[in-house]
């Protein structure tokens, strides 16, 4: 069967998603600008709210190094802004009629930052080093379905079966059982090819990709620079420079004032500004305003492994404490949705009848109780943490306090002083609390479900463990029947909302404003961190 497109669910993905989702577009189009009005040279200037901690595919799990990684590297499929999995190296694919064999015919002449060409060995090598015991990738787990992956993450084997290149420019991938999500997760920022010559202790911090920009340098706490590769394959960049500026801790106010300076191209609108911005046509006539739903989570985790949280009831009368739709309309604003479960509007599987938890002080009083916890009793103080210094998340917090203190619980927010020290904090379970952001890396519920709930997923900050949850979501990775998915995915929302390891919060829409000099832009659901810069253009005229 031949897959130049997109898999049968993921179409229903996109349906649902053009069909659940509005975009506002003010002020002109960029669609409408055609490329042959584009001119070469310039630099773009986007915020980074936090630092990454690496840009090695291999080892990227949050959302800050995404953008850069999107520019420095391809890989055999990418998403396009409509998440349509389209063709980057791979030229065209087939899947067999068992869904188990998937052989990607490469393009010619792609070469790698240092010049040599890229051939399917390397793609072997790429994926096999994810899946190697002595990389210690946190995302191995993705390719765990690749026939002979586990025996050989395992130290068992020498090999993986399933990767094969007959020449150089044919790969095979052999897989266990059908994986659904497969083409999606090829598409995403982990997937991407590497060359194996220049693998090393700096790799990280000085990366060699493929992409339309080429890594400059990265001056720890400041900026990471890329410049433009003028051989991409697929045509050079318009754009000369890309000035990636770190803002420690998630500043958006401050980010929204150098924007305003002309310090940057792009700014997010801070909660505090959203309501002004949104109701002053100076606003929409000065800058371009782009707001449009993402598929994201926010929320808060309680870690299961850490006493009071070991007991259900305990995280059920919490998630009863707090208001969460008053949190989110008073406080986080931004055209943000209140969160009833998991899965966000516009991804298979979302059901708009769930109502979730609704707001009960005297049930989470009873609940506490019931647990052996009256008025809180009992319950020491309680840490929630963060890296976010944001007024509208420590005013969201000061919320949760003002909430738990009524039920007898004391609440101390912390806030970490980097993003490495958070998410090493809750990677390694420390944390009883913690308040976080997952964004979808490719559009399918597995991509919140399984990476947020499975007890084996590295992302799985909360230590939550239900052998049935785990037995559904497994069943839903072989899934091909396409509403047999989704009732199983509605299935495991309900178990994993029912233990209330996860509060969730609200669903961001990605709001931002652009100088009215830049050109091209194009965003997907995925939101800013999966713009690809290479068709974007300045035209200060």
């Amino acid at each position: 069967m031949n897959m130049q497109k997109l898999s049968y669910f993921n179409q229903r993905c996109i349906l649902i998603a053009a069909c659940l989702s509005a975009v506002l577009l003010l002020g002109f189009s960029y669609a409408a600008l055609g490329a042959d009005k584009a001119k070469y040279g310039g630099q773009y200037r986007i915020p980074l709210a936090s630092e990454p901690t690496t840009l090695d595919p291999a080892f990227i799990t949050g959302i800050y190094a995404v953008n850069v990684a999107l520019n420095l590297f391809d890989g055999l499929l990418e998403f396009d802004k409509d998440l349509n999995v389209l063709p980057s190296i791979a030229r065209i694919w087939k899947i067999s009629r068992d869904h188990r064999t998937y052989t990607f015919l490469l393009r010619r002449g792609v070469k790698f930052h240092n010049g040599r060409e890229v051939t399917a060995k390397d793609f072997v090598y790429s994926f096999t080093r994810i899946l190697s015991p002595d990389t210690g990738s946190p995302i191995a787990s993705l390719f765990f379905n690749i026939q002979g992956a586990k025996k050989f993450h395992e130290g068992k084997t020498k090999a993986v079966s399933g990767l094969r290149a007959p020449d150089p420019y044919t790969l095979k991938i052999q897989l266990e059982q059908p994986f659904a999500p497969f083409l999606s997760i090829l598409a995403m920022a982990n997937a991407k090819v590497v060359p194996k010559e220049e693998i090393g202790p700096g790799f990280s911090r000085n990366p060699i990709g493929t992409g339309p920009f080429r890594f400059h340098s990265w001056e720890s706490g400041r900026e990471i620079l890329l410049t433009a590769n003028k051989e991409y394959f697929e045509g050079r960049p318009f754009l000369e420079m890309l000035r990636f500026r770190i803002y420690p801790n998630i500043q958006w106010e401050k980010t929204f004032n150098d924007f305003e300076k002309g310090l940057l191209e792009q700014s997010i609108i801070p909660s505090s500004k959203y309501d002004m911005i949104t109701s002053n046509p100076g606003y929409t006539k000065r800058y371009t305003f782009i707001s449009k739903p993402t598929l994201n989570l926010v929320y808060v985790g309680m870690n299961v492994t850490i006493f009071p949280f070991n007991d259900y009831r305990v995280r059920q009368a919490i998630y009863h404490a707090v208001d969460i739709e008053k949190i989110v309309r008073d406080i986080t604003k931004r055209g943000s949705i209140p969160a009833k479960g998991i899965l966000p509007p516009g991804i298979a599987g979302f059901d708009p009848r769930f109502k979730g938890y609704s707001y009960d002080p005297d049930r989470a009083r009873q609940l506490l109780k019931d647990a052996g916890y009256p008025q809180g009793r009992g319950i020491p103080p309680i840490e929630i943490w963060t890296v976010a210094k944001a007024e509208s998340v420590q005013k969201e917090l000061r919320a949760y306090q003002k909430y738990l203190d009524d039920i007898g619980i004391r609440l101390v927010p912390k806030v970490a002083e980097n993003w490495s020290e958070f998410i090493k904090f809750i990677n390694e379970k420390k944390a009883p609390m913690y308040y976080a952001a997952w964004y979808a890396d490719y559009p399918d519920p597995d991509n919140f479900l399984y990476v947020l709930c499975h007890s084996k997923s590295k992302t799985n900050r909360m230590g939550y463990h239900n052998p049935d949850v785990d037995e559904l979501l497994e069943q839903a990775r072989q899934e091909w029947d396409y509403m047999k998915r989704v009732e199983l995915y509605r299935e495991v929302e309900k178990l994993v909302m029912r233990d209330a390891p996860i509060i969730c919060q609200h669903v961001n829409s990605f709001n931002y404003l652009f100088q009215p000099w830049v050109k091209g832009v194009q965003v997907s659901y995925l939101g800013a961190e999966y713009i690809s810069f290479q068709n974007v253009w300045i035209d200060r005229q």
